[in-house]
């Protein structure tokens, strides 16, 4: 149900702005008068911090509208810079294919910024919700969702800067001027954990209703579940991880449970994700308030993750944009290694969660409907060197858009549902606490719920952490798992040299670029051991809390 987002909106401007000060937001008379004053104007404005939250995946690099936004869903759910992911260029390249970026890098200030505002209005809501009382179980409903909010804020940006401000009280004018010293791996984790459990403690099952329908998008108990079994398995806490799964397979199973159909698990009928396998997603639709804001050009925008995952295959001679993902950039996509992990006999994910081939759309053309074939334009002269991936290659429909562009091919964006929780990654962590506590049995049982959902025949004999790793990939590979899963096995240098990217040994498409043209690889070469699992506090930000008492990370200086 996504037309609750239009109301909120429209009655909570003040949720609109800020300044770019650390997580300072402005006061206004709104915010202080009428946002927290009662349960309903509280419930109004947790509603609405859903919708700062579901904006940071709008509107990624959109042409003439560019505005930046977009860059912390893309940086955190793309798996770039990793071993399975060929980013070939855009926002974050720097990052994810070179691993040249510096403290200065805009993407990375913007990521830090965004985050830092959901913890600020999170703050708001949790203070204002224990001065009306949480005894009032709608009232505890609430802070339980800003809480959430809170701890899966500090946890992201943790997963990437690890050293941070921990701040949990609203910025007023009375506590403006504070000493900044970053705060110990140890509080940092305290505070997130006693956010999740509050909000496991008190956040339903179901998800809430109202006269148009289930109102999709909103935190269940799940997904306060999911994110602590993440916490747990982050400080080697098998046992927490493990009971928090198991208890969204028995006590949860009624409101999200793995599909049989592995077809149906993205598949986004009218844009729209209803799978209950996905836990979380943000929600778009072309309602006002929806993502379908009219920009300058006169066009409406959603988000533009698709364009980033579709390939460029509009620029081909005799070709069009076209319902095999529409208007695509070719910038991001899985490599060679994650395509070899698949068993293309059985594993019905190669091609489920894959588009490997693409067909001339445009009916005016002699070669409509038929296959594009690349080396066959390469060697005609009709397709330039440089641009066989860009046009040509394999991409996750994960967040590709093959729905809601029917009425407008050219338009950059998308107003499909975006996941960021799956039940599938809750297995899986599951049977990676099983395997590490030494119990080959449960780790297969778990294990085998994706493998063999897929097609493949049943995994037996005892698993590996090469097992788990190959089948975290195949399974949640563009769902932002890899990245985070790999620095915390202690395992993301050794990773990253070995396959992040491609090279033209790797992919024979990339025998058709000549010699001297990128090969995707740089950051195979430049990833350094005890620098690059952490990226740079942004400058800004440190010259606003002072260096003398928050230093930059280490390598960084």
């Amino acid at each position: 149900m996504k037309k609750y987002i239009i109301a909120i909106l429209a009655a909570l401007p003040a949720l609109a702005s800020c300044n770019d000060l650390l997580f300072l937001e402005s006061e206004t008379a709104v915010t202080n008068n009428y946002l927290y004053s009662s349960k309903d104007a509280l419930a109004r404005a947790s509603l609405a911090l859903y919708v700062v939250e579901r904006d940071n995946a709008l509107d990624a690099d959109t042409g003439n509208d560019q505005t930046d936004q977009g860059i912390p869903y893309l940086m955190k759910m793309l798996d770039g810079g990793t071993d399975i992911c060929l980013f070939r260029a855009g926002a974050g390249a720097p990052i994810w294919r070179d691993y040249s970026y510096i403290a200065d890098q805009p993407t990375i200030d913007f990521f830090w910024k965004y985050h830092y505002k959901l913890i600020g209005r999170a703050n708001e809501i949790i203070t204002a919700a224990e001065s009306i009382g949480t005894d009032d179980s709608d009232v505890a409903t609430i802070k339980a969702e800003a809480c959430l909010t809170r701890a899966r804020a500090y946890f992201d940006l943790w997963k990437f800067f690890e050293r941070l401000y921990l701040n949990t009280e609203p910025t007023t004018v009375d506590n403006l001027n504070r000493t900044y010293t970053p705060a110990s791996r140890e509080e940092l984790f305290t505070q997130m954990k006693k956010d999740l459990d509050y909000a496991v403690d008190n956040l339903p099952w179901s998800l809430p209703t109202a006269s148009s329908g289930v109102m999709y998008g909103r935190y269940n108990k799940n997904v306060a579940l999911h994110v602590r079994a993440q916490v747990a398995m982050w400080e080697d806490d098998w046992d927490e991880a493990i009971a928090c799964c198991e208890r969204i397979f028995t006590d949860g199973a009624a409101y999200n449970s793995l599909e049989t159909d592995i077809d149906r698990v993205f598949r986004a009928d009218g844009g729209e994700l209803r799978s209950k396998e996905i836990l979380f997603s943000y929600q778009f639709s072309k309602n006002l308030g929806g993502g379908g804001d009219v920009l300058s050009s006169g066009n409406i925008r959603g988000h533009a993750i698709n364009v980033y995952v579709t390939p460029q295959h509009r620029s081909i001679f005799g070709n069009c944009y076209a319902e095999e993902g529409g208007y695509g950039f070719g910038r991001i996509f899985p490599n060679s290694y994650l395509l070899s992990l698949y068993d293309q006999t059985c594993d019905k994910r190669y091609n489920s969660y894959f588009k490997h081939e693409y067909t001339y759309q445009d009916p005016s053309s002699a070669n409509y409907g038929t296959v594009i074939d690349p080396k066959a334009l390469y060697d005609a002269g009709k397709l330039d060197a440089d641009n066989v991936v860009r046009y040509t290659h394999s991409m996750c429909i994960k967040q590709a858009d093959f729905w809601t562009n029917q009425d407008l091919p050219t338009r950059q964006s998308s107003f499909r549902d975006l996941v960021v929780y799956r039940l599938a990654e809750t297995y899986l962590m599951c049977a990676e606490a099983y395997f590490h506590k030494g119990d080959n049995t449960n780790a297969l049982k778990y294990f085998n719920k994706t493998y063999m959902r897929a097609g493949n025949p049943e995994f037996t004999g005892t698993l590996t952490l090469d097992d788990l790793l190959d089948e975290y990939a195949r399974e949640c590979s563009f769902e932002g798992v890899r990245w985070p899963l790999l620095k915390r096995l202690g395992i993301l240098g050794e990773r990253v040299r070995l396959h992040l990217g491609d090279s033209q040994d790797d992919d024979p498409l990339l025998k058709y670029v000549r010699a001297n043209c990128d090969n995707f690889t740089a950051g195979r070469r430049n990833f350094k051991d005890g620098k690059h699992e952490k990226w740079p506090i942004p400058s800004n930000q440190l010259l606003l809390m002072g260096k003398e008492n928050f230093p930059q990370n280490e390598g960084w200086e």
